[in-house]
């Protein structure tokens, strides 16, 4: 390895062991920060001589210095997360795979591997469900207190912090599930736009604006809907759990594909950068308008917005009514 690659080396492990830590060191937007920790590897190694070994190497020289600056735990909690997220999308960007599959791969292993070391570090499901619930509790009297710091009273009752918390930990699978592939998909973002597009022989993402979801889908779809039905009504809990976690990540994917219908008729309408940005953040951040984007990316099936599937032959032909 030439002195250019080892100062590119450090430099890449020292800037995503930096962007894992800075959720410590401020509070918004060190958390927004955080989850950019995979990019620098990525850029570094994918698309070069050697890339498992350049990215194997910076991962661990990061985890190393994250374990020194923050402690053993902090170090493994690297490791199992965004190092491992790294590897998995180093790999798969080199045998060249669609992004689909690179954002269901890298988020399963994450949330697999994430899961596991929280349950060896509680102990039990039991001790890790009861250190959830502190932590929202927590976190929600925090929130009270900065309401009431900025002269707004936002108090809620103990009976309904209770409802919000169990409404919280039975969607939490789906929304780590969520928040995990738009995390993966956002180091994919960064990679292709910083340097993918010139190094890598295959067009990454193609035309997003004209991107889809398999005919399938749909049916899985319902089936957990109608699944989550049924439990609900047979009163079986954890079954109606898993139904409905599963139905919000499936969801999410007709969402993703409402985005797309939005990000194609803005670039029909020419709309400015700035202001596709801050509708998506809305959109997104809306639970109303984001049920209707999702709503939308479901019926396209049907309706085909954007008018992507040949005309039917046989449409049109009025020789069946005569």
């Amino acid at each position: 390895m030439t002195r250019k690659a080892i100062i590119g080396l450090v430099r890449a492990a020292a800037l995503s062991a930096a962007l894992f830590m800075a959720v410590g060191a401020v509070p918004v937007a060190g958390g927004i920060a955080m989850l950019f920790a995979p990019a620098p590897i990525l850029i570094f190694a994918v698309g070069r001589l050697s890339p498992h070994w350049r990215a194997a190497i910076s991962v661990l020289l990061a985890g190393a210095l994250v374990t020194v600056a923050a402690g053993f735990g902090a170090g493994v909690s690297y490791a199992v997360s965004f190092g491992l997220a790294t590897m998995v999308m180093c790999v798969m960007l080199e045998r060249r795979y669609p992004f689909e599959l690179i954002v269901i791969f890298t988020a399963g292993a994450m949330l697999v591997a994430g899961t596991a070391a929280a349950l060896i570090a509680a102990g039990s499901p039991e001790a890790m469900l009861a250190a959830i619930q502190t932590s929202l509790k927590a976190g929600m009297e925090r929130g009270q207190d900065f309401y009431k710091a900025i002269g707004m009273d936002a108090g809620l009752s103990k009976e309904t912090q209770a409802t919000v918390i169990d409404i919280f930990i039975r969607l939490s699978p789906a929304l780590a599930a969520i928040a995990t592939a738009a995390t993966v998909m956002l180091n994919l973002t960064t990679f292709w736009r910083w340097a993918g597009k010139q190094r890598m022989p295959y067009d990454l993402f193609g035309e997003l604006k004209k991107w889809s979801t398999p005919e399938w889908l749909i049916w899985v779809l319902l089936a957990f809907g109608f699944a989550y039905q049924g439990f609900n009504y047979a009163g079986i809990k954890p079954a109606e759990t898993i139904a409905l976690d599963a139905f919000l990540c499936v969801g999410a994917v007709y969402f993703c594909q409402g985005l797309a219908i939005m990000s194609f008729y803005f670039g029909v309408l020419g709309m400015p950068a700035v202001a596709r940005v801050a509708i998506y953040i809305i959109t997104t951040l809306h639970p109303v308008l984001a049920v209707l984007v999702c709503v939308v990316g479901v019926l396209d099936m049907w309706i085909d917005f954007r008018r992507l599937k040949p005309p039917s032959q046989e449409a049109g032909n009025f020789s069946d009514f005569l």
